[in-house]
């Protein structure tokens, strides 16, 4: 009885021993890495030296903990079993990892300084041509990774062989009751897996915390990023291709047409502050004026007579990670990926926030969730944000909701932190309690328990605390000097399950609002899309982009003929003056169609994915 008390203790003790050994190795590479790299970072503060560590920790240890899963079920095993074959499996798999890892550590650190970002599977793109990628490499860089492969690696196999493989060594089989130990220590494995308890899996960008890139860089776990680029962008070649390079390029060039004429000004202050409102799910279904309900949204429907109402908008994506890379970068959404989850793709990216700072203006992002959500961190880190607010900056007594802090308190927050604001300044404040599960925190004014008078009464909360917010903002001394944008993330599913493919799934509000405009009660029926947003409100503010928005069109230019283009799990959509069409790729087949020149709208639409997924493979 005690030997199997015995075992049982050194089964715990080797399998935390294996975690640890591990964790330490991610803590020690990192190192290396940050020292190889010196000249990036001599640069960094301790705040950054020590942000590296501390927010790396998640990665680290996820890493650490997909590692163990093998081991684990070997040493389950041998409660039942007592075999040394197991202790030769696991130590033949340590060492073969120690090795792979240690090569790819060794050859991300190299890469990092010409291509600027962390190891991915971007080196198989060259797979095929063995001979090009060696002759691009110097013969004394590969001598000496080498020989930093070779000591890293045997000094690694030398510490496991000494400090964790002897508590290995005298197992002997256990009783079945471990098994009510063991079961339940593996489901608690997905835990830090996951990186924790919340809704949002663990990413890339739950790393980034600093303005310096390569600190965010070197949080990295790189084994971890690998991984994760495996996983998440499984194609190496573009599935849209129906044109030559040519071909499509042509055919984009007249829907893409650069404006020709001055935009109509709505503004009557120079550089007046800007705030951007993108609301959860708030889609035209819920809107009289865009043909709507009525009844659900009273505070927004006051404000379209007070305001500049677009009526042909649409989103670009039917997720928030697209809208909001859509909204910022003027960047459109992939039917079966998403740039934000792509550090390395996002820096490539142009940035309204960027823009705005180049004029002085003071930059803040609001969401009262998690900000590690889609790598929605790293995305607005790159985008050199001045202030980011999120869930962490309220006591727990606020997390009033499954996703983090209702609106109310948030647009109580927002309009403090406004009213103390450095100007001019650029705001954006993204809503969340109309995301399911619906749970506000009022008085049910839309009765009803289905899904779509839930998704109802939401959105009339979140409404009335907008028109709440708006109320108090007229009587600040800041609003006549403000342009406010109401949009949303994304359209709505709900109300009549219309189809991902329909356009009016994608059809959204976006109203200007605020002492700055000019015009009130005015209504734009140019057709536009969320990468317009950047674009149209730079030209009306006659700031000069640093990058060029290539994919947006200034909505209020006279010349723009209309175009929107959306994205659906692996199909698009096109919005003309003349016709709305969408394809499915995996039916491969036309989903909707209305108006004339069908065809030729068609043509432009597969161009402009093609072209599209090009540039988003392309981007590093």
């Amino acid at each position: 009885m005690n030997n199997r008390l015995s075992a049982a203790i050194l089964r715990f003790q080797f399998l935390l021993r294996y975690f640890i050994f591990w964790f330490i190795y991610f803590l020690f590479v990192k190192t290396v890495f940050v020292l190889f790299n010196w000249q990036f970072a001599k640069e960094l503060n301790l705040h950054d030296v020590l942000g590296i560590y501390f927010y790396g920790l998640k990665l680290d240890i996820s890493t650490s903990t997909y590692i163990l899963i093998f081991p684990f079920l070997l040493i389950f095993a041998g409660i039942f079993f007592q075999s040394k074959i197991f202790r030769i499996i696991i130590n033949w798999y340590t060492y073969t990892l120690i090795v792979i890892v240690s090569f790819l550590v060794i050859v991300d650190m190299e890469l990092y300084k010409y291509w600027g970002y962390r190891l991915d599977t971007s080196p198989l793109i060259y797979i095929n041509t063995p001979k090009e990628m060696i002759a691009s490499v110097e013969w004394f860089i590969i001598v000496k990774q080498l020989i930093i492969l070779i000591f890293l690696t045997v000094n690694t196999i030398f510490f496991y062989t000494f400090f964790i493989n002897p508590a290995f060594k005298k197992l002997l089989t256990g009783s079945w009751k471990e098994v009510l130990f063991y079961l339940p220590l593996f489901a608690f494995l997905v835990i830090p897996l996951r990186g924790g308890v919340g809704l949002a899996p663990l990413n890339t960008g739950t790393a980034y915390y600093s303005r310096n890139e390569f600190a965010n860089h070197s949080a990295i776990n790189v084994l971890w990023n690998v991984g994760y680029s495996i996983t998440e962008s499984d194609r190496l070649k573009n599935p849209y291709i129906v044109f030559t390079n040519d071909e499509a390029k042509k055919e984009m060039s007249s829907i893409l047409m650069p404006n020709t004429k001055a935009s109509i000004e709505l503004l009557k202050v120079k550089h007046p502050n800007v705030l951007i409102i993108m609301i959860e799910s708030f889609t035209a279904k819920l809107i009289p004026a865009l043909g709507g309900l009525d009844n659900i949204t009273p505070c927004f429907n006051k404000l379209v007579h007070e305001g500049i109402l677009f009526k042909n908008f649409y989103s670009s994506g039917v997720r928030s990670d697209k809208g909001i890379v859509a909204i910022i970068s003027g960047y459109p959404a992939q039917p079966m990926n998403s740039i934000m989850k792509f550090p390395d793709k996002t820096q490539t990216l142009p940035f309204i926030s960027k823009d705005f700072q180049n004029c002085g203006y003071f930059s803040a992002y609001y969401y009262g969730g998690n900000i590690d959500f889609v790598s929605m961190r790293s995305y607005l880190t790159i985008g050199k944000f001045n202030k980011i607010v999120s869930m962490t900056d309220f006591p727990t007594s606020e997390y009033n909701t499954k996703w983090g802090v209702h609106d109310h308190i948030m647009f109580k927050r927002l309009l403090k932190d406004i009213d103390t604001a450095n100007n001019p300044f650029f705001y954006i404040f993204f809503t969340l309690s109309s995301h399911e599960p619906f749970d506000v925190p009022m008085k049910t004014v839309i009765p009803g328990i289905d899904i779509d008078h839930k998704f109802m009464n939401s959105v009339y909360y979140t409404d009335s605390c907008l028109g709440d917010f708006i109320s108090k903002a007229k009587k600040t001394s800041w609003w006549n000097n403000t342009l406010i944008i109401i949009t949303a993330d994304h359209g709505a599913l709900m109300i009549n399950n219309t189809p991902a493919y329909e356009p009016i799934r994608f059809l959204i509000p976006m109203l200007w609002t605020g002492g700055a405009i000019n015009v009130k009660d005015t209504t734009i029926t140019t057709i536009g899309s969320q990468t317009d947003i950047a674009i149209t409100l730079l030209d009306q503010l006659k700031i000069k982009p640093q990058k060029p928005y290539y994919y947006g069109r200034d909505i209020l230019d006279s010349s723009n003929r209309g175009f929107a283009y959306f994205a659906f799990n692996n199909g698009f959509g096109i919005i003309t003056d003349s016709c709305k069409v969408s394809f499915d790729y995996t039916q491969k087949r036309i989903k909707f169609s209305t108006g004339v020149g069908e065809k030729s709208v068609l043509r432009k639409g597969k161009a402009f994915l093609q072209l599209l997924y090009d540039d988003f493979m392309k981007r590093k």
